[in-house]
């Protein structure tokens, strides 16, 4: 039996038993090649590999291949401002004027433009009635969080407006545009990024959550953030745009163009992985490469990926948020599929920079991973060979880098800001909300001669991660990570989350 045979064997009995043993209602799973699919099974109450799913945030992954496409038939340019196409468009920032002159197509597919995660309308907490044009409108009121280019950060916002600025050249919606441009000449008949098209379709999934069940909500199910985390589609057509990505562009894209998925911006000399084109370019196992992008919200969660060098792509798609399956069946696949290739020989870290003794402090990252470094004896401990700290325009240190795969995590407290003071009657506790359902915890406070946000680690506020603010200008704060607080008339937002006031 060959190990992919091994491998399909395993899956057929291991899905269905942890999906029952985790209460998830459906799971769609498979593998490709570069020839086609090599097995796909739907698991639960009526889920086949033609069932439509939300893939979420992977919708990134297949929006920056349609941007790709608008470069090949010359409609954009990766590397020109995107006001040759948005020429109104504006954003706030407290670090250069005017950046949206300097912000181009390759900036927001890497994310990389400074943007923040969410919009004021139309995001994952303020999900309403709003439309994906009221959503782009709202963006120019968000300010950036660092200055355009610095480094890589996570955003909703880039890739929404990437599929705005590939909609405006081509004259059409991005979905029109989608569809005629790489669904129908793939043949994903199961593909689209119009909700209509699949809140109509009998053979689709529902999203699932716990927090909504008990709290007797309905999961919302509209995504407004169209390019970002719009797309719903089969496993099997996944699997089609996977063969799609093996076989460097099918036919459809040329070779050369295909392959800026895997151009990541390069912050040192040493960094092999990163956050390319729409994708993460990573190592799960020694010696292989993983090209991949999960997705998650709105009752699911998915994982798709692929192994260049083994010439095997998978996609494991769920309708619910409860569990972290997808990971761990996508981890536990490319294991098993890597086992006994590539060179078991550990990279050797990055040559250490010298430490300044300014950057003691704790650090937070995207997800909330912490670390903490100490000053002591002349030394900085916690740091290893792959730390790069960098500084602010101002001379204060504020980052530090992974040299390797250029994450960047955050200063907490940034002590040389000076003090800072809460508007009165700011300081309580507060929660975000997704309609009326609580989903987060959140205290601003006074510490000392610093103003200060707490979040959520772990759910809760037993240990919270603690950020700095500094007062940026009336009713704004600038936290340490760059996200800004907000106060207007209808309470305090951070990070363009609106918090509600959980204190009688």
């Amino acid at each position: 039996m060959s190990r992919v045979d091994e491998l399909i064997a395993y899956l057929s009995e291991a899905v269905p038993r942890e999906a029952r043993s985790r209460g998830i209602p459906g799971v769609a799973v498979g593998l490709c090649d570069a020839d086609g699919v090599l097995w796909a099974e739907g698991f639960g109450g009526g889920i086949g590999v033609r069932t439509m799913f939300s893939v979420q945030s992977t919708s990134k992954l297949v929006t920056a291949t349609g941007v790709l496409l608008a470069v090949q038939e010359g409609l954009v340019d990766l590397d020109q401002p995107i006001l040759r196409h948005l020429p109104d468009f504006t954003v706030h920032s407290d670090f250069e004027e005017r950046p949206e002159r300097r912000i181009t197509l390759r900036h927001l597919l890497t994310h990389t433009a400074g943007f923040t995660h969410e919009a004021p309308v139309g995001s994952n907490y303020e999900v309403g009635d709003a439309t994906f044009e009221e959503h782009l409108a709202s963006i120019p009121e968000t300010w950036l969080r660092f200055p355009v280019g610095h480094h890589h950060e996570y955003s909703n916002l880039g890739i929404d407006l990437a599929g705005q600025v590939v909609a405006t050249a081509a004259g059409e919606t991005f979905a029109e545009f989608m569809r005629g441009r790489l669904f129908e000449p793939l043949g994903l008949t199961r593909s689209t990024f119009d909700f209509g098209a699949f809140d109509g379709d009998e053979d689709r999934a529902l999203g699932h959550s716990r927090t909504f069940a008990r709290a007797g909500r309905d999961v919302p199910r509209r995504v407004p953030m169209v390019p970002s985390g719009g797309l719903y589609a089969s496993v099997a057509d996944v699997l089609r745009y996977l063969r799609f990505q093996l076989r460097e562009g099918d036919g459809v894209l040329r070779p050369e163009l295909a392959r800026q998925h895997l151009d990541f911006p390069r912050l040192t000399e040493e960094q092999t992985q990163g956050y390319g084109l729409g994708l993460y370019v990573d190592r799960w196992a020694p010696g292989v490469r993983v090209l991949h992008h999960g997705g998650s919200g709105f009752g699911f969660l998915c994982q798709v990926f692929w192994l260049p060098d083994l010439g095997i792509g998978g996609a494991v798609l769920t309708n619910s948020v409860d569990h972290d399956l997808q990971n761990e069946l996508a981890a536990d696949i490319v294991r098993r599929l890597a086992d006994g290739h590539g060179s078991r020989a550990t990279p050797p870290p990055a040559a250490a920079s010298p430490y300044p003794q300014d950057a003691a402090g704790r650090y937070v990252g995207r997800l909330g991973d912490i670390r903490d470094i100490v000053a002591r004896d002349g030394e900085l401990h916690g740091v290893d060979g792959r730390s790069v700290f960098l500084r602010d325009a101002a001379g204060h240190v504020r980052y530090q880098l992974d040299a390797v795969t250029g994450d960047v995590r955050y200063r907490t407290v940034v002590p040389e800001l000076g003090p800072s003071t809460l508007e009165p009657g700011l300081a309580g506790d507060y929660e975000s909300r997704v309609g009326e359902v609580p989903m987060a915890p959140y205290r601003l406070r006074q510490d000392g001669d610093h103003a200060v946000i707490d979040l959520p680690s772990g759910g809760s506020l037993d240990d919270p991660i603690t950020l700095q603010l500094t007062a940026a200008g009336p009713g704004r704060y600038l936290s340490a990570t760059g996200e800004v607080l907000t106060v207007g008339d209808a309470g305090p937002a951070y990070a363009n989350i609106p918090l509600t006031r959980t204190e009688d």
